[in-house]
């Protein structure tokens, strides 16, 4: 489950986008019911528990981010006109504000955590759900407005030349990109096959990917790449799977693999090295998701091996 530990970054720009990916494939009842039909007891009551602590933990990635963009704001000289001043002026003070509302959501958390034992698993599902659903509308609103919540580089602090460069090889790299995904398609069962033979190709020391066939045929540059942009493509595709789904693909995988299903499951148990399955740069909250929906898949095939009884 989250680790409180690990800092925040935030590549793909709005949370509000990532609480209702939260929302939509683990708070909800649909989910807790297949859970609860297809684990064992202790299962479906540690994801219960892990249903609020991902909520909460949402929360404080964007909060961490939040203060963050604070104090970049803080610290930066002011070395524009005064529209922009007042634009900056303006962006903190929504900032500010969208920390108290995350703030907020996270003592509401904490209260619905404390009155648990009380409160029956729909309504704490659909309350948290609710606090996400809020809070997520807010950040949303604030994109869409015209303040990105993660500022990037302004157009006129890139140039013609290297916009033209990097306009031909996003081209190169998108040929390549889907020449991968479609052998991948027709040479692997499902997503979450594809997912776990993409980080077999990475070096975790560098993460660099390489397959000697693409690297023979393109560049090795723009092989790596497209290599990158096939696994977090194909990575938020399984992301966005519903438990029940993720199960399947995942019982499919097994029986792919030359190992006993009982032996495989254990490792998957004791090991956990799906975790690493995951591209580079990935946001926190849909990793902690993904890990969350294996661990749950996981127990659920484990439950269903000959000779278990639950």
């Amino acid at each position: 489950m989250p680790n409180h530990n690990r800092s925040s970054n935030w590549p793909s720009g709005n949370p509000g986008l990532a609480f209702r990916e939260v929302c939509r494939s683990v708070l909800n009842l649909n989910t807790l019911m297949f859970v609860a039909a297809n684990a064992p007891s202790e299962v479906v009551s540690s994801f219960e528990v892990h249903q609020q602590r991902l909520a909460s933990f949402s929360l404080q990635v964007a909060s961490k981010m939040l203060v963050r963009q604070l104090a970049e704001r803080r610290t930066r000289p002011f070395n524009g006109s005064l529209s922009r001043f007042f634009q900056s002026s303006t962006s903190k003070a929504k900032n500010a504000f969208l920390l108290v509302a995350c703030t907020l959501g996270r003592l509401s958390l904490g209260v619905l955590r404390t009155l648990r034992p009380g409160i029956p698993p729909r309504l704490q599902l659909s309350v948290s759900a609710n606090i996400l659903k809020n809070v997520g509308n807010l950040l949303i609103d604030t994109e869409l407005a015209g303040e990105p919540i993660v500022e990037g580089l302004t157009d006129g602090e890139v140039g013609h030349n290297a916009i033209a460069t990097l306009s031909m090889e996003e081209s190169g790299q998108s040929v390549v990109t889907e020449d991968v995904l479609r052998a991948l398609n027709v040479s692997l069962p499902n997503d979450l096959s594809r997912l776990i033979f993409l980080a077999t190709l990475r070096d975790n020391n560098s993460g660099h990917y390489y397959h000697p066939e693409v690297a023979r045929r393109f560049s090795e540059q723009i092989a790596g790449r497209a290599m990158l942009a096939c696994h977090q493509r194909i990575y938020e595709r399984v992301v966005a799977l519903p438990i029940e789904d993720l199960t399947d693909q995942l019982d499919v995988y097994i029986a792919t693999v030359p190992v006993p299903r009982g032996r495989l499951i254990e490792s998957w148990t004791k090991l956990k090295a799906y975790r690493a399955t995951i591209p580079m740069d990935t946001d926190l909250i849909s990793a902690e998701i993904f890990f969350m929906k294996v661990e749950v898949a996981v127990a659920i095939l484990e439950a269903r091996l000959p000779g278990k009884i639950w």
